[in-house]
């Protein structure tokens, strides 16, 4: 599970500056919002 989310993480970081559909800009948003979500609940 890890590492698919960490191959998703470097997927986003790499295709983050290259031209975007607005359906991929709305799959990163979520999936940003996602991992944001889930480093705050470990985080308390």
């Amino acid at each position: 599970m890890f590492g698919m989310l960490l191959f998703v993480a470097i997927g986003i970081v790499i295709g983050w500056n290259l031209p975007q559909p607005p359906w991929a800009r709305e799959w990163q948003h979520k999936a940003v919002d996602a991992v944001r979500s889930l480093t705050n609940k470990s985080g308390h």
